[in-house]
């Protein structure tokens, strides 16, 4: 596959596979390699920082979870506001004692931006972005792992009720063609919202980035597809902050996504 990868030339993502079978095919990734990891690197944008970071809730679901290690649990977050992923330089990312790490990363986490799906040209763009990425990420031995984001919501003015069928589309797509881990982040958000409309995962003002419940929705989402212990019961809820029975409902919705999306 890293052979054939360097030939390819550019074309539109409609040219890996038909939208048809795009629809129906599932990730061919149900786990990591190299599952639990205790090094990871999130690269993204505000989606990720909003609410004090992604990156500080999944670790501490993972402290909660693995008290024998959590002083050997690390991760950085490195984001930049509605950057694209092509507008990351990963190669400097990749040095984790720049980044005041003692080990190598496991994993490095990819979030594209919101509006990723929505045109040919910045398909494409993500598409080339993330086989840029993952070389430089499979050359340090760390694992490449795309973060499917989450569409916008009814208050945002570009609001699609399609957009998460693009989203999925693209993402697990460009996670097959590279094999590697797709989090069905994107999947959580619809799912939730059809069974509790009421439960505001976007913040009203912009119908885009996360309220702190969609924070953390999309933090166990994280957590179910990188470690095999279930966030079922996992105790953190950001100090209190999510209503326990939020945070009970939020967990068990992101295990279900994260076992039908890779049962596909």
């Amino acid at each position: 596959m890293k052979t054939s990868l360097a030939g390819i030339g550019i074309f539109t993502l409609t040219a890996l596979l038909p939208a048809s079978v795009m629809a129906e095919t599932g990730s061919n990734r149900n786990a990591l390699g190299s599952p639990n990891p205790q090094q990871i690197l999130y690269v993204g944008n505000s989606y990720q920082y909003y609410n004090n970071s992604l990156h500080n809730y999944v670790k501490r679901m993972a402290e909660a979870a693995y008290p024998d290690i959590a002083d050997q649990l690390n991760s950085k977050s490195v984001t930049i506001s509605g950057a694209y992923l092509s507008q990351h330089d990963i190669k400097s990312y990749l040095f984790p004692d720049a980044l005041g790490l003692p080990d190598p990363f496991d994993v490095v986490v990819l979030q594209g931006h919101s509006g990723a799906a929505l045109s040919d040209e910045k398909r494409q763009d993500f598409r080339d972005a993330v086989l840029r990425h993952h070389k430089a990420i499979e050359a340090t031995g760390a694992e490449s792992v795309l973060y499917m984001t989450p569409a916008y919501s009814e208050d945002h003015n570009s609001y699609d009720p399609g957009m998460t069928d693009k989203i999925e589309e693209l993402y697990t797509a460009v996670g097959n063609e590279l094999d590697v881990l797709v989090i069905p982040v994107g999947l959580a958000f619809q799912n939730a919202y059809e069974q509790r409309p009421e439960l505001a995962l976007h913040v009203d003002y912009d119908g885009s980035h996360p309220s702190p419940e969609g924070s953390y929705l999309a933090a166990a989402t994280v957590f179910a597809a990188l470690y095999d212990t279930s966030v079922v019961g996992n105790p953190y809820t950001y100090y209190g902050r999510i209503d326990e029975d939020d945070a009970a409902f939020l967990q068990q919705v992101a295990e279900d996504t994260v076992a039908e999306y890779y049962r596909r």
